[in-house]
């Protein structure tokens, strides 16, 4: 199976992100890497540039294991990767659409993505997918919050 959010220090992404207050961008770094017994825990900071607001910088946790992928207790995604799995985080209601998905951001083109989508209050708050490439991780987000949209995509990656 395809790692969709591997975990390997030293590893930048880069995003250009866009909300109602304009166009920014979303720095993630890993800054370090363990495991043990089948679990992968990484520390991880991100930088949130966006006009009109301080640069926010949060160093956070995130755990893979044989039950998915989670940033403390929010679910990145939950196992197994099929298509057809689901959760509940709310307000959201998410599920794995795809396997198989091709999307193009300014860092290239992705084929075989894993595309989750979602529903927020059941559709009535929205709506989003996210895709994540095979060994690349997060690549572009849709989200088409009623209260807040956002997008981004990946711009640059290294490691």
């Amino acid at each position: 199976m395809p790692d969709y959010f591997p975990l390997i220090k030293g590893a930048v992404r880069e995003y250009a992100t866009e909300n109602s207050a304009g166009a920014g961008t979303y720095v993630v770094e890993v800054l370090d890497v363990e495991t043990k017994g089948g679990v992968t825990t990484a520390k991880v900071r991100r930088t949130v540039r966006l006009p009109k607001e301080p640069e926010t910088v949060a160093e956070v946790t995130m755990t893979s294991d044989a039950a998915g992928v989670r940033e403390g207790t929010d679910i990145e995604f939950n196992a197994p990767i099929k298509v057809g799995t689901e959760w509940v985080s709310s307000p959201r209601r998410t599920w794995i659409e795809s396997l198989d998905a091709a999307v193009e951001t300014p860092a290239g083109k992705f084929t075989g993505c894993m595309r989750v989508a979602y529903l927020i209050a059941e559709g009535d708050g929205g709506s989003g997918e996210r895709f994540y490439a095979p060994g690349v991780g997060l690549v572009k987000v849709v989200d088409n919050d009623e209260g807040e949209p956002l997008s981004f995509q990946l711009v640059k990656r290294q490691g």
